[in-house]
């Protein structure tokens, strides 16, 4: 099973379309946002491009506006919110979600051991970085402001492989 990995979105409407679009091409239907939409109008794109029965995972992140409103268009979507670090099941695999704020926080869930995929964000740096049992993947920024490369990331969970993907 894919699925799709991004952070960073900073309100950045034109690349959460680009990513929906290729989402879609992909046939991926579950994705993971690790945070800093900034507005919920970004969320309601995503959810939207990936369908009602597509599965929408994400975390707040340091740059978040909108706490009351996002938290109630979450709910109305059907977005799963975890506010700050969330912990889900895909395809039998553990999954952490953290924005990545606390370096010693993202060490810790990573080098832990409990979970196959880490994900975050913040750094706006993408990487794959394995430790262990457990794969860590920052998939970089999809608003494309401060690195200037909008990127995104896809991780095939029964291969445990990875990719960075340049919008």
């Amino acid at each position: 099973m894919l699925i799709g990995l991004v952070s960073d979105s900073h309100d950045n409407l034109a690349n959460v379309q680009k990513a929906v679009a290729y989402f879609k091409e992909k046939g991926i239907t579950t994705v993971i946002h690790a945070g800093d939409w900034v507005a919920p109008f970004a969320a309601i794109a995503l959810k939207k491009g990936i369908g009602r029965e597509g599965r929408l995972i994400t975390v707040f992140g340091n740059n978040e506006g909108e706490h009351y409103y996002f938290r109630e268009v979450v709910d109305k979507l059907g977005i799963e919110y975890y506010h700050e670090a969330g912990e889900v099941e895909i395809a039998g695999r553990k999954i952490a979600v953290y924005h990545g704020t606390s370096d010693v926080l993202t060490r810790a869930l990573v080098e832990c051991g409990k979970y196959d995929l880490v994900v975050t964000g913040h750094t706006h740096q993408a990487h794959i970085t394995p430790k262990g049992k457990t794969l860590h993947v920052n998939p970089g920024e999809l608003a494309g402001v401060l690195t200037g490369k909008a990127t995104l990331a896809v991780v095939d969970l029964e291969s445990m492989q990875a990719e960075l993907v340049s919008l």
